[in-house]
């Protein structure tokens, strides 16, 4: 087990740390959440076999090198998949389809000029609700700026 100064250690390496323990409480390790890239390779595994893809999940986030048995490491592995629809739920718009993944990558690329494949989960979406919210923002202000503009203009 992780002393204090060892997770704290963690957390400003990685972010968020999530504790993962087994139901009878006898296993228990320590995982970041997976960067977007990672995310993508687990979807694009997902698809040919799920078991592999929540395994490699599972071993591209864990923080040490021990060694567990399939069951935890699928269960930890659906833990980390539940945290990331968490994250992944804000209340600008719903979660972009599959397809739209490389657009909402592009979007926050452009608001924050940051490479969002490396950024962690929850936050990707949380830089994606930002710009989402920046985008409507603009809109909202170039409308008002046309419409001031229109109306100065038919107005003499």
């Amino acid at each position: 087990m992780l002393d204090e100064t060892a997770i704290q250690n963690l957390k400003e390496k990685y972010g968020t740390v999530l504790k993962l323990t087994s139901a009878d409480q006898l296993t228990s390790t320590y995982c970041k959440k997976p960067s977007f890239n990672t995310f993508l390779n687990y979807q694009n595994l997902y698809k040919d076999n799920p078991h592999e893809a929540i395994l490699f999940l599972f071993k591209e986030c864990v923080l040490d090198q021990e060694n567990y048995d399939d069951e935890f490491m699928l269960s930890a592995g659906n833990s980390i998949v539940d945290m990331i629809k968490k994250d992944s739920e804000f209340a600008i718009d719903s979660t972009p389809q599959k397809d739209e993944f490389k657009k909402s990558a592009a979007l926050i690329r452009s608001a924050f000029q940051v490479d969002p494949y490396k950024l962690s989960m929850d936050e990707f979406y949380k830089l994606l609700e930002e710009a989402l919210w920046l985008q409507k923002h603009n809109e909202k202000r170039m409308e008002n700026t046309l419409m001031t503009a229109f109306a100065q203009t038919f107005s003499n």
